[in-house]
């Protein structure tokens, strides 16, 4: 089972495309449980009954279960609030993400012995009796990431894993980091860039105010 965050946003747009929003989450919530899927966490940015986004994170197959639903949604609804004239098409973004930890140094710090390959070796350059006789020196591999780390700068072995598991925490950290900031600049993007004109889906009120899918023209 994997988790996913499904983002729903309006990116700029106006009321009427945040209470859009708003209902179109409710829409996927909805249809993800339906579907067998858990949501297990529902972030709103903004009003509540308006908000600019709102990120589902949800368990299990939600790429095979709602790819139909990733892309640029429209309703079709005048706004009594704005005249005869107003417009009437009001847009919203579904969109897939992995979920980010902003913990990224606590998780990079945990890093499971079996993800590691840790050898003794003899430390290198001067030290004289002690360089030939004791293999103090140690190399982690850490195959996830491919990174090997050979620390010899203690005199025990302890000391140098110490060492290199540090280095290896800090590396991968960093690493974490970079793909964090990725995620977020891609969020950003993505909030503010919608397709208006390939809608995978239309919609309008119903009489209830609940969404009807709609057939596209």
């Amino acid at each position: 089972m994997t988790d996913a965050e499904v983002l729903v946003t309006s990116g700029v747009g106006p009321a009427e495309a945040r209470r859009f929003v708003a209902q179109l989450a409710a829409r996927l919530e909805q249809l993800a449980a339906d579907r067998g899927l858990e949501v297990r966490e529902v972030i709103s940015c903004g009003e509540a009954d308006a908000p600019r986004s709102v990120t589902l994170r949800v368990r299990g197959d939600v790429l095979g279960q709602l790819a139909g639903e990733l892309g640029t949604h429209v309703l079709v609804q005048r706004s009594a609030a704005r005249g005869r004239a107003a417009r009437k098409r009001w847009f919203a973004a579904v969109s897939l993400h992995m979920p980010t930890d902003d913990r990224a140094d606590a998780v990079a710090a945990a890093i499971p012995r079996d993800a590691l390959v840790i050898t003794a070796c003899r430390a290198g350059g001067p030290g004289g009796q002690h360089v030939n006789k004791v293999s103090s020196a140690v190399r982690v591999h850490h195959l996830p990431s491919g990174i090997a780390i050979r620390s010899a700068g203690a005199r025990s072995q302890h000391a140098n894993l110490d060492q290199a598991l540090r280095r290896l925490a800090a590396l991968l950290a960093g690493r974490a980091a970079a793909r964090h900031a990725a995620l977020v600049s891609a969020r950003r993007h993505e909030h503010h860039r919608l397709e208006r004109g390939r809608a995978v889906r239309c919609y309008r009120l119903g009489d209830d105010g609940q969404l009807v899918e709609v057939e596209r023209s």
